[in-house]
């Protein structure tokens, strides 16, 4: 066949693929806090603790790329630490191992890292998708650490309130925004992100307090003794009916990293596919 009908047919399987696609790999490290009942001032980092995981990026063109993430960490607060006096006399307080798994499409601001004229090493960009995530919140009681969602601490599951406890596996939906920079292989990627989630239970803590002494009889004592933490018991108020927490709102939380990658595919199958059949004009 001539040589032009290669170069054709070469320049044809190439077109969809003009910009080389890139993959990377590497870790993400920084802090979580979370935003709810024990801490509802938003954007504020109350009880920060670290977080880290590993990242899997493909980037589709210079401007457009998916990022495949996992997430762990420790999300907490207490109402000791708050500056609110019915927080205070509330008592209450969790933790929560985090563990999340994220699909995320990021948008560069500039051609990132390409052979254009136009590319940069260096760009801000902005980021959304859709997480699982597993928050399983506990409380102190003695030195031990129980698991409150098991308990029923508002209630679920008696005669006072029926249904079921809530569910410690969820979906989020994480946004934000960062900047990368690129050193040749390896890329630095700085961003700050929230997650909105579809739950108030992430701190166990959503509507109100039911009457004690049901609770005890019914989900046992422990449950009683996590539910009020207050102890106005003990002067002759009787908490039952009273707000525990804001049914009207959601919890979130929030994750800023440093991620490091390292590229460890450039070419697309259709940019090798090109190259070889200029090889065989």
């Amino acid at each position: 066949m001539p040589r032009s009908f290669f170069l054709s047919l070469a320049l044809l399987l190439a077109a969809p693929c003009a910009v080389a696609q890139v993959n990377e790999v590497g870790l993400t490290g920084g802090v979580v806090y979370y935003i709810g009942d024990l801490n509802p001032t938003k954007h504020y980092p109350t009880d920060t603790k670290l977080a880290g995981g590993i990242v899997f990026r493909h980037n589709f063109t210079d401007r457009l790329a998916l990022r495949l993430q996992g997430l762990y960490g420790t999300l907490q607060a207490y109402d000791s630490n708050a500056n609110d006096t019915l927080q205070q006399i509330r008592n209450l307080h969790f933790r929560a191992r985090l563990f999340e798994l994220s699909g995320l499409l990021e948008i560069n601001f500039f051609p990132y890292r390409s052979k254009t004229k136009e590319s940069k090493r260096w760009t801000p960009f902005v980021f959304g998708g859709l997480a699982y995530f597993r928050a399983d919140p506990q409380a102190q009681l003695d030195d031990t650490w129980y698991r409150l969602q098991p308990l029923g601490t508002e209630g679920q599951g008696t005669s006072a309130v029926g249904g079921e406890t809530y569910k410690v596996d969820r979906m989020s939906l994480p946004f934000g925004a960062g900047l990368k920079f690129n050193f040749g292989k390896v890329d630095v990627q700085v961003e700050w992100g929230m997650r909105r989630t579809w739950t108030d239970y992430i701190d166990d803590v959503s509507g109100t307090y039911v009457d004690n002494a049901v609770l005890a009889a019914e989900n046992g004592p422990l449950a009683a003794a996590l539910a009020d933490r207050s102890g106005l018991a003990a002067v002759g108020f009787n908490n039952t009916g009273q707000a525990r927490g804001d049914v009207n709102t959601r919890d979130w939380y929030q994750y800023t990293g440093l991620s490091i990658t390292y590229i460890i595919s450039r070419f697309s199958d259709c940019d090798e596919q090109y190259n070889w059949m200029r090889k065989r004009r």
